[in-house]
């Protein structure tokens, strides 16, 4: 019998023997990708280099790595192939330029706007099409947000895929064909399901983490939303959420049907098939007014300093950003770093931007929008605090809220 998995080739040996190292895309603390183009063929795909000895359970790790090798859909990362050496294991996958969804979003809240109804419905029928095909093969992702979607590339309707299946379980007993409850508390604030907090659930975990992220698309919010993650969870088990930004006004009743119908509930949830033939998925938001959904200035203020996710945006881009880049900033750190500890105090950021024009109150408002942990200083970890410089910068000259 051949599948998908049949093709997936595990090799003993060296990537090098196949693959020509085009330039780094990124990296972290599961390790470095990097864009490799194959000797033979000619293509480009993306390499996901991972140190043997930091992959703490490899037993767990070789689970993912079959269950990715049988994700057999167009809006799942497709995994080609596994190389492994002495030191390192190589995954070598489909390339995807467009960056992650959640970068999509951002620039869309950075301009004062989100996507239309009928856009954010486009995105989100690939997504559910993909749960489905999970669902269907026994699959639970339970770590759906914007973070583990990928861009193919950076047109408007570009596709999507589901990537990361890391927090993955297999649901469905190999011997008996029953459904089985999971246990395991994984996933990540604002996303992440009552039931999983509350340690029994089964699949339609992932059905609310997928209308959290529509809630999202369609007004730049999550529905439930706190200023540390504690709250956050608070308001996940009280299951209570509304449509009270404006610009819900803006969007159909059925997008906010199927949202709340998501969002019940286990036993009153859709399954992700039922959800997949929901009349606003299939045709794509039909009763929208395919107006750009803008966002209301005034009412985002009241989001600035609460809402963890934009807060999130400094640290997501920071870790992008590339050391030719940044340029002099890193001077500037420094310069404002009168003791030489390697953080910003406020008070040594009110000196370095008194100097500017900029007054108190101003300053301190923007240090509380920088220190994203609320730590009461700005830490120095490398493009971290680049970043923030720099956005002191735009700030300064812009004189506008970041």
């Amino acid at each position: 019998m051949f599948n998908k998995e049949t093709f997936v080739l595990k090799v003993k040996g060296n990537l090098t023997d196949f693959y020509q190292v085009k330039k780094d895309l990124g990296s972290g603390s599961y390790g470095k990708v990097f864009q490799v183009k194959n000797k033979f063929s000619g293509e480009t795909r993306a390499c996901k280099q991972l140190q043997i000895k930091q992959i703490q359970n490899y037993s767990k790790f070789m689970l993912e790595i079959n269950i990715m090798s049988k994700m057999d859909h167009p809006n799942i990362i497709k995994l080609y192939e596994v190389f492994e050496d002495k030191r390192y294991v190589y995954l070598v996958m489909e390339e995807c330029s467009g960056g992650e969804l959640f970068d999509k979003i951002i620039d869309k809240l950075q301009h004062e706007s989100i996507f239309t109804e009928r856009e954010a419905a486009n995105i989100f029928k690939q997504i559910i099409s993909a749960i489905a095909y999970c669902h269907k093969e026994g699959i639970c992702h339970r770590d759906l947000k914007p973070e583990n979607l990928l861009l193919v590339n950076s047109s408007d309707d570009s596709p999507v895929k589901v990537i990361d299946f890391g927090l993955s379980n297999i649901f469905i007993d190999t011997n008996s064909g029953q459904h089985q409850k999971m246990t395991t508390k994984v996933g990540t604030a604002y996303y992440v399901s009552p039931e999983v907090l509350a340690g029994d659930y089964d699949e339609k975990c992932d059905i609310w983490s997928a209308g959290v992220i529509l809630y999202i698309l369609l007004c730049g919010d999550p529905p439930f939303n706190g200023p540390n993650d504690n709250e956050i969870y608070r308001k996940i088990k009280q299951k209570k959420f509304t449509f009270s930004n404006p610009i819900w006004k803006n969007v159909s009743e059925q997008a906010k049907q199927l949202i709340s119908s998501m969002l019940s509930e286990p036993n009153k949830r859709p399954s992700a098939e039922e959800v997949f033939q929901n009349k606003w998925v299939q045709e794509l938001a039909p009763n929208s007014n395919e107006a750009l959904l803008k966002l209301n200035p005034t009412a985002l203020k009241q989001y600035g300093n609460t809402n963890k996710l934009k807060k999130a945006v400094l640290t997501f881009v920071c870790s992008r950003m590339k050391d030719e880049e940044v340029g002099q900033l890193k001077e500037t750190f420094v310069a404002m770093d009168k003791n030489g500890d390697g953080h910003l105090s406020l008070e040594e950021v009110k000196e370095g931007l008194t100097k500017i024009g900029l007054d108190n109150a101003s300053i301190e408002d923007l240090f509380k929008k920088m220190d994203t942990d609320g730590s009461g200083q700005i830490d120095y970890t490398g493009k971290y605090n680049i970043l923030t410089i720099r956005i002191y910068r735009k700030y300064c000259k812009s004189k506008i809220n970041t």
